[in-house]
């Protein structure tokens, strides 16, 4: 049940981002996934610091 959970979260998650056609794609390989995922996270700490 947590893990169904946490999946739609995560996708509700990632619709909300808006992302491009392009890294969507790329997050299917795993390798280009955790990149995109860092870097990702990395801008969601920098705007919650700027606000």
């Amino acid at each position: 049940m947590a893990d169904q959970k946490r999946k739609i979260e995560t996708i509700h998650s990632i619709q909300s981002l808006q992302l491009t056609e392009n890294l969507i794609h790329a997050l299917e390989n795993v390798e280009e996934a955790e990149s995109i995922v860092v870097a990702i996270h990395s801008l969601q700490k920098l705007t919650q610091h700027w606000n």
